[in-house]
C-alpha cells in the first residue's frame, strides 16, 4: 500500500466526542473493538508491522502476544550465552513489576514519570538482548507445528515451521503456544497491528481511513442506541457513509508503494527456485535474482 503517517485511534474517538457530543462515554471500550472490526473490513493487512520477541516457556506453554495477527516463524536458538539469557529473564521480571506499579499509580492519581523512564531504559536493553537471539539466522532452528486447519490459520502462507524437521514441536491452543518441551525460550517472529503506548490501534493519517473509522463507530452507536441522533442522521445514512469511505480506504490500502511493488515483482518473476528457503527464514526472498545463461 502507499505509505502514510499513522495516528492513534484515540484521535478518532476524540473526533466522535467533538462532532457528536455524546452525553456519556460508556461506548469507548466498545469503540476500540469497533475500530479493530473496521480495520478488518477494510482489509488493512499492509498496515501490519513485523515484530519479534523472545518468550519464556514454562510448563509446556507461553501466552501469545496480545497484538499478534499471525505467525511468521517459531524457532529456538540454543547458542545464546547463559549470561545473556539470565539477564533477559531478570529484566523481563522487572518490566512486569514496573508495569504493575505504573497501573497502581495511575489508579491512585500518583506521579509515575520516573518509573516510566526506568521502564523505557529496561525495555531498550531487552531489545538489545532479544536481537542476540535473532542476529544469526543460521543458528535459529524452526520448530515443527501441528497440521490442523486452526494452526494453519494462525500462520503466514508458506510458514517455515510447516516443513521444519526439528524434533521439538508446538501447537496453538486457547491463546497459548504449547511446546513439546517443558521449559526454555522460543524466538517468535510475527505480524502485528501497530498500537500506541495505551494499546489503541494505529490507523493511517489519511482522510478516507479516518472518516471510515468515524462512521463505523457512529453506525454502531446508532445500532445499539437508535434514539441517539445528531442533526437527524439515522442509521441508514451512517451505513452509507461507512461503506463509501471503507471502499476508499480499501483502495488506498491495496495500492502498493514503489518499493513494495518492486519487492512483489522480484518474488513474482523469481527465476531460480530454492526449496531450502526455510532454513534461512526466507530472509532474501524479496531480492532480485537473475538467471545465469552462461
Amino acid at each position: 500500500m502507499s505509505i502514510y503517517k499513522t495516528i492513534s485511534s484515540k484521535e478518532i474517538i476524540r473526533k466522535v466526542f467533538r462532532d457528536l457530543k455524546p452525553e456519556d462515554d460508556n461506548w469507548i471500550d466498545d469503540a476500540v473493538e469497533w475500530i479493530g472490526e473496521a480495520l478488518e473490513h477494510i482489509g488493512s493487512a499492509p498496515q501490519l508491522s513485523k515484530k519479534q520477541c523472545v518468550l519464556d516457556v514454562a510448563d509446556h506453554k507461553v501466552l501469545i502476544p496480545s497484538d499478534l495477527y499471525y505467525i511468521n516463524q517459531v524457532a529456538i536458538n540454543s547458542s545464546v550465552s547463559p549470561t545473556d539469557a539470565s539477564e533477559l529473564d531478570t529484566l523481563t521480571t522487572k518490566v512486569k513489576d514496573l508495569q504493575a506499579a505504573i497501573v497502581d499509580a495511575q489508579e491512585d492519581g500518583l506521579e509515575y514519570s520516573d518509573t516510566a523512564s526506568v521502564l523505557h531504559e529496561i525495555n531498550s536493553r531487552i531489545v538489545v538482548l532479544e536481537n542476540i537471539y535473532f542476529s544469526d539466522s543460521s543458528r535459529l532452528q524452526p520448530l515443527q507445528y501441528g497440521s490442523s486447519n486452526f494452526h494453519r490459520s494462525m500462520h503466514c502462507e508458506g510458514c517455515v515451521n510447516e516443513n521444519a524437521h526439528y524434533e521439538d514441536t508446538y501447537i496453538i491452543d486457547e491463546g497459548y503456544i504449547k511446546t513439546s518441551f517443558v521449559s526454555g525460550k522460543i524466538c517468535l517472529s510475527y505480524m502485528a497491528f501497530p498500537t500506541d503506548e495505551d494499546c489503541y490501534p494505529l490507523v493511517p493519517d489519511e482522510i478516507s481511513f479516518k472518516e471510515a473509522m468515524f462512521w463505523y463507530i457512529y453506525k454502531k452507536i446508532l445500532l445499539f442506541n437508535p434514539m441517539f441522533k445528531v442533526n437527524g442522521i439515522k442509521y441508514d445514512f451512517a451505513e452509507q457513509q461507512w461503506k463509501y469511505y471503507c471502499s476508499q480506504a480499501r483502495n488506498a490500502a491495496n495500492y502498493p508503494d514503489i518499493d513494495k511493488y518492486e519487492s512483489f515483482m522480484n518474488q513474482w518473476v523469481r527465476m531460480i527456485p530454492n526449496m531450502n528457503r526455510h532454513d534461512l527464514g526466507f530472509e532474501q526472498m524479496n531480492t532480485r535474482e537473475d538467471l545465469n545463461r552462461d
